[in-house]
């Protein structure tokens, strides 16, 4: 997968609704966004990533990560025109963030947000 600028990504964030469009905003600017890269998958069918992604919510999270986001995402992927979508992931320290864009990075369905436990799996 390719590596770009996240900031890249920026345009379609600021115009989205989405709470964690609004955090992962946030975070970039607090990481200087130009520095911060983003891993990009190449455009693929919006109806495959429905599917997948309905999948994954469905299997739920493993014990060390916690996904927030899935039931907005899904309902955005449902509902757009678009044929393709483009994902986008934003790694942090305690965080991977997916962004869910066109193409053309100018609409942003959605994102989901990975919180890593690093202590998960520890004997306590």
């Amino acid at each position: 997968m390719p590596s770009i600028a996240a900031s890249l990504v920026e345009p379609s964030l600021r115009a989205s609704a989405d709470p964690l469009a609004v955090e992962l905003l946030a975070r970039l600017r607090h990481n200087a966004a130009d520095l911060t890269r983003a891993r990009v998958t190449r455009p693929f069918p919006r109806t495959e990533a429905l599917r997948i992604y309905r999948q994954k919510a469905a299997n739920g999270d493993r014990r060390s990560v916690r996904t927030d986001g899935y039931p907005a995402l899904l309902a955005a992927l449902g509902e757009a025109h678009e044929s393709e979508v483009i994902v986008h992931g934003v790694a942090f320290s305690d965080a991977v963030f997916l962004v869910f864009t066109d193409p053309g990075r100018s609409h942003c369905f959605g994102v989901l947000r990975k919180l890593l436990d690093r202590g998960a799996g520890r004997d306590r």
